[in-house]
């Protein structure tokens, strides 16, 4: 059962005390206490309800297992042991099963994916791999890419992608249109494509230590972001692989994230801060319960927030 928890609170509020005192025409310093408790409240409540994190926040999301490869509906629908994180089924197909979705977006990094293998009963820890090189994509200088040679590959000449990527070693099957570039494998070494794009091979996708697990090892210890869809999505790496078998234990895996849209308050949408400060106005001209029960925010706000509501209809698929 997935779980999670605010491990870092946020440094500040969206609304500042003066600004919400102003938004109230309140010049007295008797209420400051509660217009800040109020303001942290309306600021809850209201990333409740858009399911989202407004300012930078730690989060721990705990799963039982990984999500393990599975062939058809009913085997996704088992509560995996331990042994199921492996590929038991006879199928090609690497389908959502693997997904891990992160509440709480935007995401801003993912700082830690740690998981209690069943190999040797210890905490190992998985790391991020770089995402595959893209077609006619605009790269900024540092952006890093994996090259399919198993090699990540840093943007040194920002500019937009070829149509056609680098060929591999081995060389990859022929295309229509086959690129007269291939990916350069050593170290420091530049790759230079037919658009201007110049990359710096900068070392090996990342991996965990290939003693653990024994001879299976190896196709573990990296991880996929996918921060194109919200909530984002973590998927086993590289491209194409599974997560590794897990000890049968609660909270087997943890995953340590951040979450918001900026550190700081001008980070927020505007719809959201004046969202925020209507409700706390409700909340401080009203102190009576609400006519309608179970309606935590009034109408207006609901309209404010509405644009920035995270509506994710299934959580366990793509």
């Amino acid at each position: 059962m997935p779980s999670l928890q605010v491990a870092i609170p946020p440094s500040i509020e969206p609304v500042a005390l003066d600004d919400m005192k102003n938004y109230l025409r309140v010049e007295i310093d008797d209420d400051d206490a509660l217009i800040t408790s109020l303001i942290t409240a309306a600021r809850e409540a209201c990333e409740v309800f858009t399911n989202r994190s407004f300012i930078n926040k730690g989060y721990i999301q705990c799963l039982d297992s990984f999500p393990y490869f599975a062939d058809t509906q009913l085997s996704q629908n088992a509560m995996p042991p331990s042994y199921y994180a492996l590929p038991l089924y006879s199928t090609t197909l690497w389908n959502y099963s693997q997904q891990i979705k992160l509440f709480r977006p935007p995401l801003v990094s993912v700082d830690s994916l740690v998981y209690m293998s069943s190999a040797d009963s210890q905490w190992h820890a998985l790391v991020p791999t770089p995402p595959l090189w893209q077609p006619l994509t605009a790269y900024l200088e540092n952006a890093v890419v994996a090259d399919g040679n198993g090699n990540q590959q840093k943007c040194i000449t920002p500019g937009t992608s070829a149509a056609n990527p680098p060929q591999i070693t081995p060389p990859a099957p022929s295309t229509s249109f086959p690129s007269t570039v291939a990916w350069n494998s050593t170290l420091n070494g530049t790759t230079t494509e037919s658009t201007g794009v110049e990359w710096e091979m900068i070392g090996p996708v990342p991996q965990q230590d290939p003693t653990v697990g024994g001879s299976e090892a190896t196709q573990f210890g990296a991880f996929i972001i996918d921060t194109n869809c919200e909530p984002a999505r973590l998927f086993p790496g590289p491209a194409g692989n599974y997560w590794p078998p897990v000890l049968y234990m609660p909270n087997a895996v943890q995953i340590h994230f951040t979450a918001g849209f900026g550190p700081d308050a001008d980070d927020v949408p505007q719809a959201i801060v004046a969202g925020i400060m209507r409700q706390v106005a409700d909340l401080y001209e009203n102190r009576t319960p609400s006519e309608k029960a179970g309606e935590t925010l009034s109408g207006a706000v609901k309209s404010m927030l509405y644009p920035w509501v995270v509506r994710d209809i299934c959580p366990t698929r793509g």
